[in-house]
Order: C-alpha cells, then sequence, then structure tokens
C-alpha cells in the first residue's frame, strides 16, 4: 500500500487509484487544457501587450512553438477554436500555489494532437503552398489518400484583413516542399490525425486482417522495385521469424515481435514457388527482441506487407537534402526546417531574378533580327528609273531574238512537210468481197 497524501487515503501501487506520473514537458503540435488563469500576449517581449486571459479547466490550446530567454520558458500558442482567437505568447513556468507547484496546463495530451516527424494521410483536399501565408505561391495540390511527412509548424492569419490565426505545417510531399493547413480555423481535419509511423498503423494492419484482408498493403510487384532498401528503418507489422541466412529454409533463430522497430542492413530476394519473396538482414532497434538480428521475410505468401514500407529515419535525410545547397555559415546547425525552407526560398527567388538579369544583359550586346523594319525599308526604297534610249534598245533587242525564234521554227516546220511528200503513196482499198481471205479488214497493212 501507499499513502496518497492529496487524497489522505491508502491505495495499492499501480492500481487505478493510484496518481500517475505526468510527462516531463510539453511537445509542440500537442493540444493541452489550460490548468490555472493564463495571460496571453503578443510577444515574448517584457513590454508585450496582453491579448486575452485564458481561463482555467476551460481553455484549450495548441502549442507551436516552445522559447527559452534568460532561463524562463515560454510558449507560442493558438487557443481553440482558431476562428474565434488570436495566437500569442504564455508562459510554461509553474508557480507557487500554496505549498504546491502549479503548471500552466494539464501535462495530458488531447485529442486530435499533431506529431513532428510523423507521416499523416491526406483526407480531404489541400492547396500547398511555396510560404506560410495563405497567399503564397501555389506549388501543388495534394489530392485525398497520399501521405505527407510533417517537417515543422507555423501560424499564419485567416486571410483578408483577418488577426484570426491559422495553423500551418510544413510538410515534404512526394518530390515537393511546402506549407499546408492540416487543419480547418473551426478544427476540421484536412490530415486524418493518425500518426503512420506509430503503433497505430499496426492496429489498422491488424484490423484489415479480420476484415478478410481485403485492403492490405501490397507494396512489391513480382518484377518490380523493392520499396524497401537498406539503412532505413521500419515498423514490423506482422510477428515473422529470423532466420540465419536469406535462405527461407535456413535455420530458425527466433522471433520479431508485431510493432518493433528494425534496422535494415541488407536486402535480398529469394525465388518461393510462383515467383520471388523481398527477405532483410535485419537489426531490432526497438521491441522485445532489442539487439537481436537474423533474416526476415518482407512480404506474406499472399504478397501483403509484413513490414511496412515507412522509413523511420526520412526525417533526417529530407533535413540533409535540404541544406544541400545552403552554405553551413549562412544558417545554424540547429535551424528549425521552417527557417531552412525560408533560406531556400530566398536563394531559389535570387537564382530566378539572377538569370532575368542575365538574359536581359545578353539581350542588350545582341540585339533580336528586325523583321519588320527590314521589310518596311524595302517597301520604301526607291524603283530605279530607266533612260528612254536604254529601253529602246531593250526593246529592239528582244523582238530581233523573237524574229529569230520563229524563223527558226519555220524552217523546222517546212522541212518535216518535205519529208512527208517523199512517203510512198498508199495503194487504193477495195471493198472486203475483193479482198483475199487472209487480207486484213481494219488497215491497208496488206495482212
Amino acid at each position: 500500500l501507499k499513502h496518497d497524501r492529496c487524497r489522505g487515503r491508502f491505495t495499492a501501487m499501480g492500481c487505478k487509484g493510484s496518481r500517475q506520473p505526468a510527462p516531463e514537458d510539453y511537445a509542440v503540435g500537442k493540444r493541452y487544457k489550460v490548468q490555472r488563469p493564463l495571460e496571453l500576449f503578443d510577444s515574448e517581449s517584457p513590454e508585450a501587450n496582453r491579448i486575452e486571459t485564458l481561463k482555467a479547466k476551460k481553455d484549450v490550446v495548441l502549442l507551436v512553438k516552445i522559447s527559452e530567454q534568460s532561463g524562463r520558458r515560454k510558449g507560442f500558442v493558438i487557443p481553440q477554436p482558431a476562428e474565434s482567437h488570436e495566437a500569442g505568447w504564455i508562459s510554461l513556468e509553474d508557480v507557487q500555489r500554496g505549498k504546491a507547484m502549479q503548471p500552466p496546463l494539464y501535462h495530458n495530451e488531447l485529442a486530435g494532437s499533431w506529431d513532428l516527424k510523423a507521416r499523416y494521410s491526406v483526407q480531404n483536399p489541400a492547396t500547398l503552398r511555396a510560404g506560410p501565408a495563405l497567399d503564397s505561391e501555389n506549388i501543388g495540390e495534394l489530392q485525398a489518400g497520399c501521405e505527407v511527412l510533417l517537417l515543422d509548424f507555423g501560424v499564419t492569419s485567416g486571410g483578408s484583413g483577418s488577426m484570426k490565426a491559422r495553423l500551418r505545417t510544413l510538410v515534404f510531399a512526394g518530390d515537393k516542399i511546402g506549407w499546408m493547413s492540416p487543419e480547418t480555423g473551426v478544427g476540421d481535419h484536412l490530415l486524418k490525425p493518425v500518426n503512420l509511423l506509430s503503433r497505430k498503423v499496426v492496429d489498422m494492419h491488424k484490423q484489415t486482417l479480420r476484415q478478410s484482408g481485403s485492403g492490405l498493403r501490397k507494396s512489391y510487384q513480382q518484377g518490380g522495385n523493392s520499396p524497401w532498401e537498406a539503412g532505413a528503418t521500419y515498423r514490423m507489422l506482422e510477428r515473422a521469424s529470423m532466420r540465419s541466412a536469406a535462405d527461407l529454409s535456413s535455420s530458425e533463430v527466433g522471433k520479431v515481435s508485431e510493432g518493433s522497430l528494425v534496422e535494415v542492413q541488407e536486402m535480398n530476394n529469394v525465388e518461393i514457388q510462383g515467383g520471388w519473396c523481398p527477405v532483410a538482414c535485419i537489426v531490432v532497434q526497438e521491441g522485445p527482441e532489442k539487439g537481436k538480428s537474423g533474416w526476415v521475410r518482407c512480404s506474406a505468401k499472399d504478397g501483403h506487407d509484413l513490414m511496412d514500407t515507412r522509413d523511420h529515419n526520412e526525417y533526417d535525410k529530407i533535413l540533409r537534402q535540404m541544406r544541400q545547397n545552403i552554405s553551413p555559415a549562412d544558417i545554424p546547425a540547429d535551424a528549425r526546417p521552417a527557417e531552412i525552407q525560408a533560406l531556400n526560398v530566398k536563394l531559389e527567388q535570387e537564382r530566378k531574378e539572377a538569370k532575368a538579369r542575365e538574359e536581359e544583359e545578353q539581350a542588350k550586346i545582341i540585339p533580336p533580327e528586325d523583321t519588320d523594319t527590314q521589310i518596311l525599308q524595302e517597301q520604301e526604297a526607291p524603283i530605279p528609273v530607266r533612260e528612254p534610249s536604254q529601253e529602246r534598245k531593250s526593246s529592239a533587242d528582244q523582238i530581233v531574238a523573237e524574229f529569230a525564234e520563229l524563223k527558226e521554227t519555220m524552217q523546222k516546220l517546212e522541212d518535216f512537210e518535205l519529208r512527208q511528200d517523199d512517203r510512198p503513196q498508199p495503194e487504193p482499198r477495195v471493198d472486203g468481197t475483193d479482198r483475199p481471205s487472209n487480207e486484213c479488214l481494219w488497215c491497208s497493212c496488206g495482212r
């Protein structure tokens, strides 16, 4: 038994009546209920203006950012619902209330919270933009069913001159990085609030198995590329056997539990009846078999996934890609993804402007061919005037040439008539009755 001083009675350790330890810290993206009255300010400076007072045990806030200055922590929050409030800063410090310390927020996160470095499925179509502002450049449309990796949080106004807050998230979607709204101002979700990198994906997989298996993910297609790769970390969707070699008939060295996180050391394809099966050499990173290693199947006999295809290292890989075109001297090593993306957008804009200036300078050096002016000049050019004597001389020469040609033609005609007169005359025709029976009746050929 354990004496509960808060309740003034004894309770069994670990039973329902015992007090559970609170989490050590708050996390961005989470929704919390206000525990004591809190003042909301428009900035974190000492001269900030008060926006409103949040009510204890009633108001709910979404924590977007945590800042620490001079040893004091503050949080940038959006009171809920967002369409009815402005975003602002609150103190995250505990205060003395009587003999107890009272925190600003209850530590238990509420439903509808978001996780950084998590993957979510798009529930309703959304627009992907270059910046957090709702009127920034449109860089793509996200359709229902596609997945995004959540990189960072931001806040913008609701648009149309409104000061009301709107939650924005920086996401990686396919081959693009941009900003979108995970929820509307009234709290309707544009992203389905289920982290697909959490153990909940195992529960979803089990539920699909119970429903006759229709809808199971079959990521590997015969003859195609493997969706799993060495160096990545995946979650096991089902309990699987670990073997000593890639050959599925090799000895079993243990089991790996469903929900465990495994790091793939090597990939291989083994031949099975009816095709090929991808197998992976793994080391268990998280789970009951932590530290154990062996070869496991990645897909079952019917082709459905035994190992999830979502890489838990993807967040770090994307951050490295985002830093590729930035000099380390231009941005701190601990910069947030939103800061890195903002610098990338700025550098890209500068590159576009520099290219436009270069093309403009090149156009000045080599002006384009002005065909309209050339045609106009040709049309306006004066027609050369011939002298009268030249015109008479040209007419006489033409008449002489035409007479010589006519004379030559007449001579050829006379020669032809003479040749016709020298031909022998045909014999007179006779009736068919006087002709020999073997003579042709149709001409005077004599046959």
